[in-house]
């Protein structure tokens, strides 16, 4: 009864042989309006739009805040087909872009409002009734803030445009940042901590990991690629959302809080031990689930705990791996999905409970905890234990930001912004503020 989109569960940027699979999203079929849109977001396409939204410089330098909905001229929209459905677009049309984008959020809300619990209520509902999406080509980065989701691109050395409009890891991320921004909220600046920028960023990471895995192409791709040790170099383990300095962030890593005490730059950066920390949990939870299943042995999991934290390639590990998973394939799938809904569970139940003021990581750890309690009797208790023991969370703070790259990371900056925000500025003069007009609505 949903909608079908075309999809590139993993960027296509990496190999030509990647294709887009067809999805199917909550919404009925004949339920979606040209764009694609609907009664709580809509994309759109401008055609000659100069800023992005957030804080930006007038054409005499004097700053402003530029916020939806955009009123210049559009591409031709995306429409839905006879039946209602968006699958008919082939990738290299403006269509296809925008029909994917849309498919992208909706899929990664769908995922993650069945965790939750119930839809996502945006955090800039006081002022506008829907999220615009929306595709600005030229620039180079992506960001979600108060009343918009905003695409560029990675512009290459070699010439290639690599547009984030197509790269379901970008988008699900900035929707991570929208469902921390609806229901943990955002801090007073007295109140605010720096894991809380962290945690941001973390939990945008994990939301995007975990939408990313309930495409089966995917979950079949890591499995056939790994035969279950998830530690090596994988599709699952890494993530293609790209912040302003072009560093791609790892899932697995090995970062832990004994690097940022005595201070930090990047809150991407400041993620990674969490992020880590999660899938370790992830990867453990795994083990866990295959034992179980008597697909492979506690002996075997024991060893494979001792040497996952940078022995990933041990010949030993890879080829107990590989025998276990020729012997039932599909119990390897099914212990990973079990595994997936366990951490995006739990997950989603630390973001209902965290109080948005002083959230650190201790926090977020004695949460965790609390909630294996609850759900399971202390089950995980010891995977949790050691796996955010082992990064520091909890145990070890992160020091103050170092302000020596201003401009890197942007969880706290036009994310943030609000309507009213526009009072604490100064004025422009009436010249600026004409040919600033004509400029916005180029």
């Amino acid at each position: 009864m949903g909608t079908r989109f075309k999809i590139f569960g993993q960027p296509p940027f990496e190999s030509p042989q990647v294709l887009p699979e067809v999805i199917t999203v909550s919404s009925p079929a004949g339920s979606l309006g040209p764009g694609p849109s609907d009664d709580r977001m809509y994309v759109v396409t401008p055609v000659g739009k100069k800023y992005a939204y957030g804080m930006n410089s007038g054409p005499l330098g004097t700053p402003f805040i530029y916020l939806p909905p955009w009123n210049g001229e559009r591409l031709v929209s995306a429409c839905p087909n006879a039946a209602g459905h968006f699958d008919h677009y082939q990738p290299g049309s403006p269509e296809f872009e925008a029909a994917h984008l849309f498919g992208s959020v909706r899929f990664t809300l769908d995922v993650w409002e069945r965790y939750l619990g119930q839809p996502l209520d945006w955090h800039f509902r006081d002022h506008f009734d829907r999220l615009e999406i929306s595709v600005l080509s030229k620039w180079d980065n992506a960001q979600y803030g108060y009343g918009f989701l905003e695409t560029g691109s990675q512009f290459e050395p070699d010439g290639r445009v690599l547009p984030f409009s197509l790269d379901f890891d970008v988008i699900a991320h900035e929707v991570g940042h929208a469902i921390v921004y609806a229901i943990v909220g955002v801090p007073h600046p007295d109140t605010e901590l720096p894991e809380y920028l962290g945690f941001q960023e973390s939990a945008a990471d994990c939301v995007s990991l975990i939408a990313a895995m309930h495409f089966p192409s995917l979950i079949d791709n890591v499995l056939t690629e790994t035969r279950g040790n998830l530690y090596l170099f994988n599709r699952l383990a890494r993530f293609s959302e790209f912040s302003p300095h072009r560093q791609m962030r790892m899932a697995s890593n090995q970062l832990t809080m004994r690097q940022f005490i005595h201070g930090w730059t990047d809150e991407h950066a400041l993620a990674q031990p969490l992020t880590g920390a999660m899938f370790d949990v992830l990867v453990d939870v795994f083990h866990e689930s295959l034992v179980a299943r008597g697909l492979i042995s506690t002996e075997f999991e024991n060893l494979a705990d001792m040497l996952e934290f940078g022995s990933a390639r041990n010949p030993l590990i890879q080829d107990a791996f590989d025998a276990a998973y020729a012997r039932n394939a599909a119990g390897f799938r099914e212990a990973l999905i079990d595994a997936r809904d366990i951490v995006g569970q739990y997950l989603a139940e630390v973001i209902w409970r965290l109080d948005v003021h002083f959230l650190d990581y201790r926090k977020v750890a004695e949460l965790l905890f609390r909630i294996d309690r609850e759900k399971s009797a202390g089950a995980l208790h010891g995977i949790l234990q050691r796996n955010l023991s082992r990064r520091g969370i909890g145990r070890l703070s992160a020091g103050p930001k170092i302000h020596a790259h201003v401009g890197i990371g942007h969880a706290h900056s036009d994310r943030i912004l609000l309507p009213h925000d526009k009072n604490d500025l100064p004025k422009m003069s009436y010249r600026e503020q004409h040919v600033l007009n004509k400029q916005l609505i180029a």
